[in-house]
């Protein structure tokens, strides 16, 4: 249970039409404790053209197949096979690698209701009375759900095709009749998320189609199968997320319900389910980005993942033959051109907001893969610039095209003032310094869930490498003193004010004051490039301070100068925090700090005094870098405390310099 000021300020954040939903929707959870036990849900009828003879699908998933069900092998690179059939063996075993956890053995047989982490196990009950933010009674749900998404099912049917072994095609049955006979319909941890069954019902599909061919199913297991697919996706769509939490989730529910709907086409209610998925799918589409292509979510982990759904959703009605519109595809697009713009310099995306490793399909590239994963913009809209690597074995499967590299580092500069992300690239000639400058809204909706409190905040890349990050996420419910603290405005380059965070943590997925943004200024010219913000967050203290920041980037040397003010009456404590990746040496030179890698070092100095260094260890939050969920590594800290009286001005220069 959570806290009753939990409750009351999540009641706040709602409407009175999500009042009214969420009250039908505890009506109808009451109804299921009667109904599921009784076994009084939808029974599908397996017979005619559902049956395992006859079934025809709605569409194929990949064109990487031809007509007589070969692999076009000649397309596909070596080394891709290599690391799938690696994969797949380890699957044979139930044995898989995911968070923290690497080549994890999910039991014999395997215990589905498990996180393996921590070994606490959920007590199998009713769906509806699982609470899957407790920690001490259900271990982390994310460690629970994340082997029953499904995503090997696919690594062995892709194995299948590329091999021809039917020994993985089997194995996929196997799975699927031990996880039916282990979790019956509205029982358990896994029927509790309409997200969980939306990603699972997409791997489900993709499974299925890539191992049709392969005759391993008995006409008792494909009914089986068929039963648990309709079943969830009646589930799903009968509670669709609403308000307050209709974000990616909803995206990641209507998703699942349409790629299915489109592939079992002959089931009951599927056109119907289908029409109104694709209606849901072309408003949230729109509702969820900007004209920019950032997503509001301001969570650019979550970009990729929904990524995935709309654009698995996009194929699945073009091959079934009612595409979505073609503003639904120049959106897409526009959201894949976006992360090309952000994780052009270094190949991957800047840690701004939350970011849990979610992903639908394993189609041979993970959520770290980015540049591959931006790829497959490119061959599904033949646009060269989303083209970042040669190696996205993801656009192979999913377009049957291998992609060709061609884009190019960009060196122009690129401001995002509807999402209000700024990239600034020094000259040609200089160092290649990247800055990423969050101007933004805190997140999406009445609770933000997945932003982070870092408005005014930097990232900053050298030669390709970040230096000076976000330190990311690192968890959501097993450790809540390190949730709050990867969330707060200490852990990001931004400016703290008396302790205190710009926005008011109220929960792991709710904020209550927040910070409001608004640029100030974005100038450019041959010489520098400039974006100037301010912030509110700290309007609520009871001498309100507004924090302004301008950050210039001098074209020619790769600089970067730093002003913040700070408009005051009072006194404060101001700090001044940059965070920096693993692998650099920081050290103290006078009242400077020299930050040295591989490629290159970055001088840092402040008239203001000096900066107090903070290696990472144990014992202490601060230093540490998150790169994915439940993994974080040793980093360093620097902070620059300064006692505000009245308006302030804290400069801060950062020289780039050659490696020693």
């Amino acid at each position: 249970m959570q806290s009753l000021d939990w409750y009351i300020n999540r009641l706040r954040s709602m409407g009175p039409r999500e009042i009214l939903w969420r009250v039908r929707g505890l009506a109808a959870a009451q109804a299921d404790l009667v109904r599921i036990p009784a076994g009084l849900v939808p029974k599908l009828k397996v017979r005619d053209a559902l049956s395992l003879e006859a079934f025809s699908p709605g569409f194929r998933c990949s064109p990487a197949i031809d007509a007589a069900g070969e692999v076009a092998s000649g397309a596909r690179r070596p080394e891709w096979d290599t690391k799938l059939l690696r994969v797949a063996d380890h699957v044979l075993e139930d044995k898989l690698s995911y968070f923290d956890l690497e080549e994890q053995f999910l039991g014999d047989p395997v215990d589905w209701q498990r996180d393996w982490s921590s070994g606490k196990a959920i007590e199998m009950k009713l769906s509806h009375l699982v609470d899957y933010r407790v920690f001490d009674a259900a271990g982390d749900c994310k460690l629970v759900w994340e082997p029953n998404r499904h995503h090997q099912l696919v690594v062995l049917a892709r194995a299948y095709r590329v091999t021809g072994e039917t020994r993985y095609a089997r194995k996929i049955v196997d799975i699927l009749m031990d996880w039916l006979d282990q979790n019956p319909f509205g029982y358990g941890m896994n029927w509790k998320s309409g997200l969980e069954l939306g990603v699972r019902l997409i791997n489900w599909v993709w499974a299925i189609d890539l191992i049709r061919d392969a005759d391993v199913f008995e006409d008792h297991e494909w009914e089986a199968v068929l039963r648990a697919a309709y079943l969830a996706m009646w589930d799903t769509q009968r509670r669709y997320s609403q308000g307050s939490s209709a974000n990616n989730h909803l995206v990641g529910e209507v998703a699942g319900v349409l790629v299915a709907s489109c592939y079992f086409k002959d089931f009951p209610n599927a056109s119907r389910w289908r029409a109104a998925a694709m209606s849901i799918m072309e408003h949230e589409l729109y509702a969820q980005s900007f004209p920019d292509g950032c997503t509001r979510e301001h969570a650019f982990g979550y970009q990729f993942f929904v990524l995935q759904f709309y654009g698995l959703s996009m194929l699945a009605c073009e091959r079934f033959g009612t595409p979505l519109s073609g503003a639904y595809t120049e959106r897409l697009h526009e959201m894949y051109r976006f992360m090309a713009e952000i994780c052009a310099d270094t190949g991957e995306q800047p840690h701004f907001g939350d970011a849990d490793d979610g992903y639908v399909l394993d189609l041979g590239n993970r959520p770290t893969e980015q540049a591959e994963l931006i790829s497959v913009g490119a061959a599904l809209f033949g646009d060269d610039a989303l083209a970042l690597s040669d190696a996205s074995e993801s656009a192979w499967w999913i377009t049957g095209e291998q992609v060709t590299a061609k884009a190019a580092t960009p060196a122009a500069s690129k401001p995002f003032r509807g999402s209000g992300y700024f990239v600034l690239r020094s000259g040609v000639t200089a160092p290649p310094v990247r800055v990423f400058f969050d101007c933004a809204e805190l997140g999406f909706g009445a609770i933000a869930a997945h932003g982070h409190a870092d408005c005014l905040s930097f990232s900053l890349a050298l030669h390709g490498h970040e230096v000076l990050v976000d330190p990311g996420t690192y968890d959501y419910y097993t450790y809540p003193e390190w949730r709050n603290y990867f969330r707060s405005t200490l852990a990001h380059n931004t400016v703290e004010i008396d302790g205190q965070s710009q926005s008011e943590l109220q929960g792991a997925f709710m904020w209550g004051h927040r910070a409001n943004a608004t640029l100030v200024d974005w100038q450019e010219d041959d010489l520098s490039v400039v974006v100037s913000g301010e912030h509110d967050g700290y309007a609520k203290l009871e001498d309100p301070v507004v924090h302004r920041r301008s950050l210039t980037l001098h074209k020619e040397t790769g600089d970067v100068s730093i002003l913040d003010q700070l408009h005051c009456s009072g006194q404060h404590q101001a700090c001044v925090s940059f965070h920096v990746a693993p692998g650099y040496e920081v050290t103290a030179e006078d009242d400077d700090i020299v930050i040295t890698g591989d490629r290159g070092r970055l001088r840092l100095r402040s008239p203001e005094g000096c900066f107090e260094i903070v290696a990472a260890a144990d014992g202490i939050k601060t230093g540490w870098v998150s790169s994915g969920y439940h993994r974080k590594a040793r980093g360093h800290a620097l902070f620059l405390r300064v006692m505000v009286n009245g308006d302030t001005e804290i400069r801060t220069s950062i020289v780039v310099e050659e490696a020693p």
